[in-house]
């Protein structure tokens, strides 16, 4: 079959951070290991420390898509042009290339022959049928099946060709794919238990990197593939740093001890990182957008009232001019405003004390003795939690705190490390409310029925990323009528009336379209900004010193 690259459109984030000097304690308690020289290693830090190596099951996007990237191949990739290009796959498949079918719902994709995994074993046809069954095995805990339960039948023809059979049409299926890794069927089928499985942190992939060694709380390392199929990456070893505190990162890629720092500088060091003579700085739009989640499970948020009250009472404008210097972009809806779905006609009343003390007090919640509100047995207290020491969104906890108090409201500011606040304390929906920053769940389409789905609780059935537990029957509709739709101005209606209820109704509160600012090292070559994927780390293969 033909090399055929398939064109999207799409943009948008990156989220800032900051901590403490533990950093330096754990930096000495954990040395890194030795290498040969510079031009053989890459360093690369963030500010959170990868928890899930397992490309269907991990939770952080950013952190944990650098281990994916390195060690982990999709059928397709999406390129710095937006543009699907193959990977463990020949071509992609199109109607015009008899790869899909007219009515959309027969694909037939045809594989790499000569692709081995990391231990030597053949990548096949049944491994992309084992990755499929786990993403559809109810007993894995999967971060989404979208797309993937509208499959009907997948049948292993040979080694290198599939043929997979639709239920209907789904728009966003090359996302889908593109956006889940293959796993070796024949390392995961005898686990008794895949989300448990050592491989989740010693994996085995057909990546351009291969898993060597972790030092919890510090790092891992990655080496080099020399069997890999696209051709050995250009250096030999790649390294994973983390570093909580984000300013004591700045200043390591500033002394060289980082290469690449892979969280976003705080804001009021851009315009200096941007002269700094031998380092490389650069600002990108990226997919996430930050949000305040409401837990619509705990009693405080099952009224969508309620909710839409302290939405109206924050002062999110306000966090974004003073906090994140009005480098990111107000937004309504879970898209950023770039995208072409996004709904312009969206807009709210905020910041309004008066109207959100009204609202709560018509919705039973009335001021206390002790000046919080109550309603029965429950009062108006919860906490609000995000990963420690990220400065920024720690400064708009504090507002929202603020402004919220003024109305007999009390939150309390609760913050963990990022390998616990993204945990189980999010996926089980375990929080009151988070601060946290989601970019759509497949690929850049704006489908968004992993996160809102009534059908796709986590805490509930297993399944999905809607850990705020909303539940609204027009949504789930409007979401599988527009995740089967192919005319864009047929899902642009569809989009749009969903966003307008998210907005009415407030499971997340929608605060900014997020923006990074990265730095690397002058030296470092092959760097591509890419604004059509979460993952910074991309091609790392094709990296090298220059």
């Amino acid at each position: 079959m033909s090399r055929t690259i398939w064109t999207l459109k799409r943009r948008d984030f990156l989220k800032t951070t900051g901590s403490v000097a533990a950093v330096a304690a754990a930096s000495s308690a954990f040395p890194m290991p030795a290498v040969a020289a510079k031009t053989d290693r890459i360093i690369i830090s963030h500010n959170q420390e990868p928890v899930q190596y397992n490309p269907l099951l991990y939770v952080n996007r950013g952190t944990e898509n650098v281990p994916e990237a390195c060690m982990f191949d999709a059928l397709w990739d999406m390129n710095e042009k937006g543009q699907f290009a193959p990977n463990l796959a020949t071509s992609i498949p199109t109607q015009a290339n008899g790869g899909v079918s007219a009515d959309g719902k027969t694909w037939k994709i045809n594989l790499k022959k000569g692709v081995r995994w990391h231990d030597g074993q053949p990548f096949t046809a049944k491994d992309v049928e084992f990755t499929y069954q786990t993403i559809m095995n109810p007993k894995v805990a999967v971060r989404s099946r979208s797309g993937f339960d509208l499959i009907e039948s997948l049948n292993v023809i040979d080694d290198e060709n599939i043929e997979i059979q639709l239920s209907k049409p789904y728009t966003p299926f090359l996302w889908a794919w593109q956006e889940m890794h293959i796993v070796p069927k024949h390392v995961l089928e005898s686990e008794a238990d895949i989300n448990t499985s050592n491989f989740n942190s010693a994996p085995v992939g057909t990546g351009p990197f291969k898993f060597k060694s972790r030092v919890a709380g510090s790092h891992i390392v990655f080496s080099r593939n020399d069997d890999y199929h696209r051709g050995p990456a250009k250096v030999e070893t790649i390294i994973q740093k983390v570093v909580p505190d984000v300013q004591v990162l700045y200043g390591q890629v500033k002394t060289g001890e980082v290469d690449y720092m892979i969280t976003s500088l705080p804001f009021d060091r851009w315009g200096e990182a941007a002269k700094l003579p031998d380092r490389t700085f650069y600002e990108l739009p990226l997919p996430w957008v930050q949000f305040i989640y409401f837990n619509c499970g705990k009693p405080q948020f099952s009224d969508p009232k309620v909710r839409k009250a302290l939405y109206i009472a924050t002062e999110m404008q306000k966090s974004l001019d003073d906090i994140y210097l009005g480098r990111w972009k107000r937004t309504f809806s879970y898209l950023h405003t770039s995208h072409w779905a996004y709904n312009s006609n969206l807009g709210e009343e905020t910041p309004d004390l008066a109207l959100a003390a009204k609202m709560l007090d018509e919705a039973g919640w009335k001021v206390g003795p002790d000046g919080i509100r109550a309603k029965g047995p429950d009062k108006m207290k919860f906490t609000m939690s995000t990963t420690a020491g990220n400065t920024a969104r720690q400064s708009c906890q504090a507002l929202f705190q603020q402004q919220w108090r003024k109305i007999g409201v009390e939150m309390e500011i609760k913050n963990f490390p990022g390998s616990v606040v993204w945990g189980e304390y999010t996926t089980k929906s375990k929080f009151d409310t988070l601060l946290v920053a989601w970019a759509p769940i497949v690929g850049m389409d704006p489908d968004y029925s992993a996160r809102c789905h009534s059908k796709l609780i986590p805490a509930k059935y297993g399944v999905g990323s809607n850990y705020v537990q909303y539940e609204n029957l027009e949504v789930d509709r409007l979401l599988d009528l527009g995740a089967s739709q192919t005319a864009q101005a047929d899902r642009v209606k569809t989009y749009h009336e969903i966003q307008r209820i998210l907005l009415d109704e407030v499971p997340f509160a929608p605060q900014g379209g997020v923006f990074g600012g990265l730095v690397h090292n002058k030296g470092l070559m092959g760097v591509k900004r890419n604004q059509y994927v979460t993952d910074t780390t991309w091609n790392v293969q094709d990296w090298y010193w220059g």
